[in-house]
């Protein structure tokens, strides 16, 4: 994060500056959001994660193209709602590797939600290893996400079967009959 960011609305008249004026932080989210979400937007982006509001990382972080630069700079941030904006991005689950990923999943029960719901878009990553971890998790509702995923490997399913928590192991049972 750089304190030395200045969002800035600058309107020119003839080539002059004839207006200029800072925009707080949520005007400066506001306008990542609107911007479009392609290669054309990577400089704002890489400004714009380095900004010290967390709402306007979060909405960088909200966006399916990111540079590797962008990618590396969020998956460093302190906040842990960028991250779980982060988790969901295209250019995220194309790039990220597997340490990375696991840690995340440790880090926030959220994370580690949004990754079984979505295990296989994870492209660098082994679908089991992580599939597996996601169904020893501690909080039942985060294998319970993996248990809906019909996209999850299928002897994890099996596996969750006997899983304790029997809504768990009805919604496994549910999408191997499915």
């Amino acid at each position: 994060m750089s304190k030395d960011i200045v969002f800035k609305l600058v309107v020119s008249e003839s080539g002059k500056d004839a207006y200029s004026s800072v925009l707080s932080f949520q005007q400066a989210a506001n306008i990542i959001g609107y911007f479009p979400d392609d290669a054309s937007s990577n400089d704002l982006c890489l400004l714009a994660a380095q900004h010290p509001a967390s709402v306007v990382r979060e909405h960088v972080a909200d966006r399916d193209y990111l540079s590797s630069e962008v990618l590396e700079i969020l998956s460093a941030d302190s906040s842990i709602s960028v991250l779980r904006k982060l988790v969901r991005s295209d250019a995220f689950r194309e790039s990220v590797t597997q340490e990375e990923l696991l840690g995340g999943i440790k880090l926030d029960t959220e994370i580690a939600k949004t990754v079984a719901y979505s295990v296989e878009s994870y492209v660098q990553v082994d679908i089991n290893i992580i599939a597996s971890l996601l169904a020893e998790h501690e909080d039942p509702q985060v294998v319970y996400c993996l248990a809906q995923n019909d996209r999850a490997p299928k002897k994890i399913l099996k596996t969750l079967l006997n899983h304790p928590d029997f809504f768990v192991a009805n919604e496994a049972k549910r999408q191997l009959e499915h």
